[in-house]
């Protein structure tokens, strides 16, 4: 009996290996086309028209200008597609596709086999040669493509495998990717790109990659040449790139022009690590930006090869180098900011001349987007200004400051939101200054704070025929902030006077002798009217004044000005001013305690024309017509 079914068992298996020798006996002969498309058409429903088709020992299997027709497909046409079948030790699959070829097609998104129909056919590996690819507004031009080891899951993102490709040109909604070349894993969450370049926007482009919290990282990526105007953010393929990538490890930018509507960045090279695109500068953890560029160009001042090394680590930016060429000469500083403190190691400004005329902007304008109200500290360890200079002609009163120089150390100009030298000590010079037609020549300044405890040891400014000489004192951090000032002043212009009062209806010149001592509480207005004290002469000498109704400046008599003051009680000694068709005067006892400021007041009337309150402690200045004379 064993017998019987060992020989039986022979039988079949001869008959099984002389089938099979006779179907690929067959394929050797005209009746292979007729084979391979009757099977595929009963065992997978693919109905295929070709030229030719050829079978190459062992499982190769070659269509030349083949048409295939898929189930709820488009139909498909190649110019050669080669298939390499694996014989598999399964009743269930005893024929997989090893790998698939197209070479020559124009396929569109219709025509692509679906994640379902490829796990059907148990493909392991496919090729794509020069193939154009479309879908919706996307093509894909001269596409090669190789997939191996491919393990299908339900979608793209799911499935397994290696991936390299290369196509001349990627083109979606007027923007294009040339020459892409790709080399990566696909593995879900544990996707990498090992390799990729493109040129784009006429720039070369390489980097690696990986996945990161779901979205794309970029490491040693490198972009070379490239001419962008950031307002081209709306780019569709700048669109796709915020949306996939999270994140950069690592980019170089190298050799670069970049724009935008009030910035230009010239032959630009700069170095991103660790950077979170999806949070501020203020957010990111442990990041690195440096930028060296030949020129930047924003709001209109021109930055000469600007270099600029930041760190930045949870709401503390540090700035390990800013270093430009501006306006003939050179910033440098260091440092750090935080979202409500300031705190520079050093600030160097060597050489800086700036000439502000017709609709050039002021060099304050470069601070437009810093929040100044809501900084709670601003400190600097170390400034030195030397040979500066800044002349404003584009507005009027036109001024000038030259030969600007500064040395000060350990300053604290801000503490707890409120301004002042809290701490540090300042010395400033300057060759010239003026303002209008009023110049002052070797001007200095020397100052100091220890704990919120200013001193103006000393302000000198000489002018062409006189001086100002001035002390002050302020204790910033007593509550009550008692100042002491005293002035002296020689031959002092009295068209300075048109900076202090608010109107311009009314203009002196000539000059004055002028003696200041006094102290006061200046916390507020309440506490300045109960304690100001101390006293202020004057003398006036070539006085002349112009209003609004006089051609020419008209001469005045004015008898000397003598003021005191005791704990807000101020006492206006008799004043008498004199001139054709004017005249004025001042005088009285006034108490702050009850009294408002403005009334202590010098008042003058020109005949038949106006009359005129000058408010001596406010500057304001209140005018009112007369009726004109018959």
């Amino acid at each position: 009996m064993v017998r019987k079914i060992v020989a039986l068992f022979v039988a079949i298996l001869a008959l099984g290996l002389l089938t099979i020798l006779i179907v690929f006996g067959l394929l050797h002969t005209q009746y292979a086309k007729p084979m391979v498309v009757y099977t595929l058409d009963k065992g997978l429903g693919i109905h295929v028209k070709s030229e030719s088709i050829q079978y190459h020992y062992p499982n190769q299997v070659t269509f030349q200008n083949a048409r295939f027709e898929l189930p709820d497909q488009q139909p498909v046409e190649v110019a050669k597609l080669s298939v390499w079948l694996s014989i598999q030790l399964s009743t269930k699959r005893p024929v997989t596709i090893h790998e698939l070829l197209i070479d020559g097609a124009s396929i569109s998104a219709s025509q692509t086999p679906t994640i379902a129909l490829l796990k059907q056919w148990q493909i392991e590996n496919i090729a794509l040669d020069h193939i154009d690819y479309s879908h919706g507004e996307m093509i894909i031009n001269d596409l090669r493509l190789q997939l191996t080891s491919i393990e299908l899951g339900d979608s793209i993102i799911t499935s397994k495998g290696n991936v390299q490709l290369q196509a001349s040109q990627f083109y979606y909604q007027g923007s294009s990717l040339r020459n892409l070349l790709v080399d990566g894993e696909l593995d879900g969450d544990n996707s990498k790109i090992l390799g990729a370049s493109f040129t784009w926007n006429k720039s070369s482009i390489s980097t690696q990659a990986q996945i990161q919290n779901g979205r794309w990282s970029l490491v040693n990526t490198t972009i070379d040449r490239l001419d962008l105007a950031i307002t081209a953010q709306d780019d569709p393929l700048l669109s796709i790139l915020k949306e996939q990538v999270g994140h950069i490890n690592s980019l170089d930018i190298l050799n670069s022009t970049l724009s935008n509507n009030d910035m230009t960045v010239n032959n630009i090279s700069a170095s991103l690590e660790n950077i979170d695109l999806d949070k501020s500068l203020w957010k990111q953890s442990e990041a690195y930006i440096s930028v060296d560029a030949d020129q930047l160009i924003w709001r209109g001042f021109e930055f000469i090869e600007p270099t600029l090394e930041v760190y930045a680590n949870e709401e503390r930016i540090e700035i390990a180098d800013l270093d430009t060429q501006l306006e003939q000469g050179r910033i440098q500083l260091s440092g750090y900011v935080k979202p409500n403190e300031i705190k520079l190691d050093k600030l160097e400004v060597d050489g800086v001349k700036y000439i502000q005329e017709g609709n050039n902007p002021s060099l304050l304008d470069l601070f437009a987007d810093v929040s100044i109200d809501d900084l709670k500290s601003v400190a600097i360890d170390r400034v030195a200004i030397n040979r500066s200079q800044w002349i404003q002609l584009s507005t009027k009163p036109f001024w000038q400051v030259t030969g600007f120089n500064m040395e000060a150390s350990n300053l604290l100009l801000k503490r707890d939101y409120q301004w002042g030298l809290w701490q540090g000590k300042a010395t400033a010079s300057a060759n010239s200054a003026s303002i209008d037609k009023i110049l002052a020549n070797q001007l200095i300044m020397e100052t100091e704070s220890k704990e919120g405890k200013w001193q103006l040891n000393r302000l000198f400014i000489p002018f062409e025929q006189g001086y100002f000489n001035s002390t002050a004192s302020l204790d910033f951090g007593a509550p009550s902030q008692p100042l002491a000032l005293n002035a002296k002043a020689f031959s002092l212009p009295l068209a300075l006077t048109q900076y202090f009062f608010d109107s311009d209806e009314i203009q002196l010149t000539g000059t004055a002798d002028l003696d200041l001592d006094i102290s006061a509480l200046i916390a507020d207005n309440l506490s300045l009217s109960q304690t100001l004290s101390g006293s202020l002469s004057s003398s006036f000498y070539n006085t002349e004044i112009q209003t609004l109704h006089s051609e020419q400046p008209q001469t005045l008599e004015v008898t000397p000005l003598k003021m005191t003051a005791d704990r807000g009680v101020i006492e206006l000694e008799p004043l008498e001013i004199s001139g054709v068709g004017i005249e004025g005067s001042a005088g009285d006892s006034i108490d702050l305690h009850s009294q408002s400021m403005q009334t202590v007041t010098i008042r003058l009337a020109e005949t038949c024309k106006a009359e005129y309150e000058l408010h001596i402690l406010t500057g304001k200045v209140v005018s009112s017509p007369l009726d004109a004379c018959p």
